[in-house]
């Protein structure tokens, strides 16, 4: 969200006042120095930068114990790495689990002392030594050189969506998460709130629920949660970025003024950076920043903390890795890099790839209610992964199209053959999983027949990416 505000930060000084605006905006941040013990990883290829976005959740501030009186401290619930290309042309947000079973290496504690590497769920490291803990944490996990963080409260994300006009969701299920009584513990539980399924637009309170449900979503763990903050995330990146807003200078300096009041960086990143970054990025596209969650193995676990048995996650290491070394590089993600030129032409290609390896997201291109729900039930009887429904940028579809990423040719094609009418449509935004925008031609699907299932071909890593510029609906 900070990006995208920054990318406008230009024409906002030049329309309102100069260096006294910029002054003012200046004057709004809250610094902290990057304090860490122990050796970092190198600095990134070329002018690539990595900028952690913390979440914290502490209550304390004005009006924060309606949050929670009985919950002390603070912790990074949410916690997102920001990876901005050297050439300014794309960025990936990274969005990592605050369950993730970790060791957390030593940190400098607020009093000046050192803690003791410990194991421990990876939000605890936020509230043994704050950003540079977290921090830290990261780059042991990662080997990536974090250049700089943005930490945000709750109060500070309530002002900015205020000050960008509330934000657009999309909800597949109501979410009936009121703040009550944990039987466990004797303190409170739920997000508290309570809103039926459809298209909102959010404002502060109920924004802030949306990204904080947890109970009340999926399976009542912290992934279903990061899955509607990055719907979250990639709505408000569009409206953000928006020609309208973009035209508005008071509406914007609005939201520099809420975003400045309500976030903590390090010193090295202050206004002038970002103005600098603004340059930098300007011109990138909501299509060019991509949301996806570090690969998991085991995202139900349980390990013994403090004596008590916990629900944690472990990563899937080869796949993080090949995130994290894509990400050093400066390269494209894994499973994302163009076919050599000699790959057979799609209509000489057989059908090689089962439904049952196949994901895919079904959009409505129609104003027909309901139509993409009963599309995906269809697929879902062919034997094909659905991963959500949603509608599409446009009502006005008459032909279904098949979306699909440079990695993704021969499974486009058994998706095609099953839709049809269906016609194909490579788009190289897309990560692993294929777009059906369901059009009014729509007559139903048919069984597919894979040519010779020993020839499937061993899917090169890849990973669960969407981008900022797809409204897509959440569960």
């Amino acid at each position: 969200m900070w990006l995208a505000a920054s990318l406008a930060f230009v024409l906002v000084v030049a329309a309102v006042g100069g260096y006294l605006v910029y002054r003012h905006l200046n004057g709004n941040l809250a610094h902290t120095a990057i304090e860490i013990v122990g050796k970092r990883p190198a600095e990134g290829l070329g002018k690539s930068q990595n900028i952690l976005l913390i979440g914290s959740d502490t209550r304390s501030f004005k009006g924060g114990s309606k949050f929670g009186a009985d919950i002390a401290g603070a912790r990074s619930d949410t916690t997102i790495l920001v990876h901005l290309a050297a050439d300014g042309k794309k960025a990936i947000l990274v969005s990592i689990p605050r369950d993730t079973y970790t060791k957390i290496p030593a940190c400098k504690l607020h009093g000046g002392q050192v803690s003791a590497p410990t194991m421990n769920r990876f939000n605890a490291a936020f509230s043994i030594g704050g950003p540079s803990c977290t921090i830290a944490t990261v780059e042991h996990l990662t080997h990536l050189r974090i250049d700089h963080f943005v930490e945000v409260n709750f109060a500070g994300f309530q002002r900015m969506v205020d000050a960008l006009g509330g934000v657009d969701v999309c909800l597949t299920h109501p979410i009936d998460d009121p703040v009550r009584t944990n039987p466990a513990t004797g303190g409170t539980i739920g997000s508290g709130l309570v809103i039926s399924a459809g298209h909102h637009t959010l404002h502060g309170k109920d924004a802030l629920g949306f990204v904080r449900s947890r109970y009340a979503v999926g399976d009542g763990s912290d992934l279903g949660r990061i899955k509607n903050q990055q719907v979250f995330l990639a709505s408000m990146i569009r409206k953000a970025t928006s020609t309208g807003l973009l035209l508005h200078p008071l509406r914007l300096y609005s939201f520099l003024n809420a975003a400045t009041k309500s976030i903590r960086t390090d010193p090295g990143f202050g206004l002038p950076q970002l103005k600098s970054l603004a340059g930098k990025l300007h011109g990138l596209k909501p299509g060019k920043v991509g949301l996806l969650t570090v690969p998991l193995s085991d995202p139900n676990a349980y390990v013994t903390i403090g004596g008590l048995q916990a629900s944690v996650v472990f990563w899937d290491k080869s796949r993080a890795n090949m995130l994290w070394s894509a990400l050093r590089s400066d390269g494209p993600l894994p499973g994302t890099e163009p076919r050599p030129s000699g790959s057979p032409s799609p209509s000489a290609s057989p059908l090689v790839v089962a439904p049952s390896a196949i994901h895919v997201r079904v959009l409505n291109g129609t104003g027909q209610s309901g139509l993409a729900h009963k599309v995906a039930d269809e697929l879902r009887s062919r034997g094909f992964v659905v991963d959500g429904v949603g509608d599409a940028n446009s009502s006005a579809y008459t032909s279904s199209i098949v979306r699909y990423g440079v990695d993704r040719n021969e499974s486009s094609q058994t998706l095609t053959a099953a839709v049809p009418g269906s016609n194909r449509q490579q788009d190289g935004t897309l990560g692993s999983t294929l777009e059906l925008i369901v059009g009014s031609d729509y007559a139903g699907t048919r069984s597919v027949t894979i040519s010779s299932p020993t020839a499937t071909p061993t899917p090169r890593p890849s990973l669960d990416v969407v981008t900022a510029q797809h409204d897509v609906c959440t569960a």
